[in-house]
């Protein structure tokens, strides 16, 4: 998924379906992702000009993240779609979403990458309830089980009201 300037001219229009590695490295400064297990990435790509080539890009796979509440490494899904445009020439506008060509050569790599991170959950968990920690007077529970404690609990300050309730 790398294209020189030259390429692209002689043919302008490219079809773009292949399976990607994503370095672990580039995670490294997140806690929410571990990796990319598997990533596959499909689109078009034509070059308007000589100077701006614009992607179309679907990208689908499977991130490693640690589990929210276990903090096992589990598979999370993902697919996403992204449109880039780069540019051969700088411009005067302040368009941030328009990536600038240095060395003539386009990669997408940094576009998908960019794509994944928009991805990732801020949570993930596959563990069950009876598998939530729990310790000396205190336990970690589900939405649902806090919700429905929240509608059984009394405020204590009414709780005295409630002797009072006639039959």
């Amino acid at each position: 998924m790398i294209w020189t300037r030259s390429e692209l001219i002689r043919n302008p229009h490219v079809h773009i379906d292949e399976d990607v590695t994503v370095d672990s490295e580039v995670f490294a400064n997140t806690t929410r992702i571990n990796s990319v297990k598997t990533a596959h990435v499909s689109g078009e790509g034509y070059l308007e000009g000589t100077d701006r080539f614009y992607v179309t890009l679907h990208i689908e796979g499977i991130m490693l993240c640690p589990d929210a509440i276990t903090n096992k490494e589990i598979e999370v899904p993902f697919e996403t779609d992204t449109q880039e445009y780069y540019s051969f020439e700088e411009s005067d506008s302040n368009d941030e979403s328009v990536r600038i060509v240095t060395d003539e050569t386009i990669d997408l790599i940094p576009a998908v990458v960019d794509a994944i991170y928009l991805e990732i959950p801020l949570q993930a968990t596959e563990a069950e309830p009876e598998d939530y920690p729990s310790g000396d007077g205190w336990r970690i529970m589900s939405e649902e089980d806090y919700e429905k404690s929240r509608k059984e609990r009394i405020d204590p300050r009414l709780a005295k009201l409630k002797e009072f309730k006639q039959d």
